[in-house]
């Protein structure tokens, strides 16, 4: 069994803002380069974590595409998927963050826009039995992303960060993607551009109405929401000191989608997320923070005053 990721594979280039202004001027310093893409870290933790991971996407023959494939390599993930394209620049992500770890991101996608369809399929030469895909930029791009996606094999289990970039193409360009979903994971925000309804619990009965079997809704401090058919839940976030929220959706989808895959409850795994991405937000970027498992285990342990569930012994 793999579970295979799919996304804009991007390097994270990180400034330390005073502030983040709209038409104004203020000033910031460099601080940190470092591999990204949200499918990719989420993958990245879930292969931390100890899971079958590989990789499909593309990168250019730079030194960003040679740092987004090593990284990836350096926790297990099979990287054999990820298709270096010569002469072609990897996608960059230029992240400004203000003190109170508030972001605003400028994405380049580079080589991203010349995805194919086939460049995806690679990732399924080999057993997969999950599929976790966030966006990328550009409409040949996308076109092939739903081809792929549409195709996968009845059984493979599929979930979904379509972040704002997707979510602002609306409803009706992501249906098909809705209605192959396991778990779809976006932000109050993002739900409520992607369906129109302002209430999120609505919103999110909108998105299972079309085809969606798990909706998880994070909202910043305010933690997250998780709504099935019939059953919905609340779960408080953890207070930490906030250093950068880059990446903390997608910690919180690799906690959410190791409790899945290892026979957690639903309450569980969204605990268990929760505490991964307690971790991501304490230091710069989207993986610095993020924990062992022994950690997540620990604080999960110290939060909750209960031990996870022993793992599924059928799970990997």
């Amino acid at each position: 069994m793999k579970i295979l990721g799919c996304g804009a594979l991007n390097v994270d280039y990180l400034f330390a803002a005073e502030s983040l202004v709209t038409d104004g001027e203020t000033f910031c310093h460099a601080a940190e380069r470092q591999p990204g893409g949200s499918a990719a870290n989420t993958i990245y933790a879930l292969a931390q974590f100890g899971l079958p991971c590989r990789f499909a996407g593309v990168v250019g023959d730079d030194p960003d595409g040679q740092l987004a494939r090593d990284s990836l390599a350096t926790v297990g993930v099979d990287t054999r998927s990820i298709t270096v394209k010569s002469g072609a620049t990897t996608g960059r992500v230029f992240c400004f963050v203000d003190k109170t770890g508030h972001r605003a991101l400028y994405v380049c996608p580079g080589v991203n826009r010349e995805l194919t369809a086939a460049d995806l399929q690679q990732g399924l030469d080999v057993t997969v039995t999950w599929v976790h895909a966030s966006s990328f930029v550009g409409e040949a791009a996308f076109a092939a992303h739903r081809d792929f996606v549409t195709t996968l094999p009845p059984a493979t289990r599929f979930s979904f960060a379509p972040g704002a970039i997707y979510s602002a193409r609306g409803f009706e360009a992501l249906a098909p993607f809705l209605a192959r979903c396991t778990v779809l994971f976006l932000t109050a925000a993002e739900l409520q551009r992607l369906t129109g309804q302002a209430q999120t619990l609505a919103g999110a009965q909108q998105l299972l109405s079309a085809g969606v079997e798990t909706v998880v809704v994070t909202c910043g401090g305010e933690g997250s929401l998780q709504v099935a058919a019939g059953w919905h839940h609340a779960e408080p976030a953890i207070g930490v000191t906030v250093r950068d929220t880059t990446g903390a959706g997608d910690a919180f989808a690799a906690g959410f989608l190791f409790g899945c895959l290892k026979g957690y409850g639903r309450v569980e795994a969204q605990r268990f997320a929760t505490v991964v991405a307690s971790f991501a937000v304490e230091k710069w970027g989207a993986r610095t923070g993020l924990p062992s498992l022994r950690a997540a285990k620990e604080r999960y342990l110290k939060i909750y005053r209960t031990p996870l569930p022993p793992d599924d012994p059928h799970c990997p």
